[in-house]
């Protein structure tokens, strides 16, 4: 083949690529590619936008229902991500590498359930099952596995609040607490068994001195006064 006639059949294999090229498939596609970046860089709001974009334009294509799974299961809304997992296995044989990656992303949405915690007042540290602190209120979303938990919310200056709570998969559980102020060290003069005792110490002083001088009344030898004065 002289020099000529090959560059004529990549130039028509060139123009039949770019008679085939889809603007919107192209568009679609950088929407996926901003997503991922977005999920890996851990911005999960601005990749679910993006990925949704993709899925809206390219409806058939597989890919994007697939990190649309993996995106709202980190956002925490497995009931989304459910739905959008069917789609991609819908759209792949069975034997595509990535299946197993959307399954163990279906597995962990339907034995996590999310929880969500506030407080009067906020700021309060959250415990789960006796554990380090998780979060404080007011939570966003945690992801929690599925079953009965024992929760405790404690803020300094209050009195800590423990309570059971049962997590349910593919749903929001929702705890409010209203703490109650530890009660403060009062003087011991702002106490009322310390007026009390005073009492009690001041009437029976009272009844002493009052015996005492009724008796010494009683005891004194008359006083007789005559011009010389006055004189026991």
């Amino acid at each position: 083949m002289t020099a000529r006639v090959a560059w004529i059949v990549v130039m028509a294999q060139l123009t039949t690529t770019a008679a085939h090229a889809d603007p919107v498939e192209d568009r679609a596609l950088a929407h996926l590619d901003r997503g991922v970046a977005a999920f890996r860089a851990g911005d999960f709001a601005r990749a679910r936008a993006e990925v949704a974009e993709a899925q809206r334009l390219a409806p058939d294509r597989p890919n994007p229902y697939r990190w649309l799974a993996k995106t709202e299961a980190e956002l925490g809304d497995c009931r989304s991500a459910l739905v959008h997992i069917e789609s991609f296995l819908s759209r792949v044989p069975a034997d595509d590498p990535r299946v197993t990656e959307v399954i163990a992303v279906r597995d962990r949405c339907v034995s996590t359930g999310t929880l969500r915690v506030d407080s009067t007042p906020s700021g309060a540290a959250i415990h789960v099952d006796g554990g380090a602190a998780i979060s404080r209120t007011p939570t966003p979303d945690l992801a929690i596995g599925v079953g009965m938990h024992r929760l405790t919310v404690a803020k300094p200056g209050y009195v800590a609040q423990q309570a059971p709570l049962e997590v349910r998969a593919m749903g929001v559980t929702y705890a409010h607490y209203t703490l109650v102020a530890e009660r403060a060290e009062r003087p011991v003069h702002r106490r009322w068994w310390f007026w009390a005792a005073a009492a009690a110490v001041a009437i029976t002083a009272g009844g002493v001195t009052y015996a005492l001088t009724r008796d010494g009344d009683a005891r004194l030898p008359p006083v007789i006064c005559d011009a010389g004065g006055c004189h026991p």
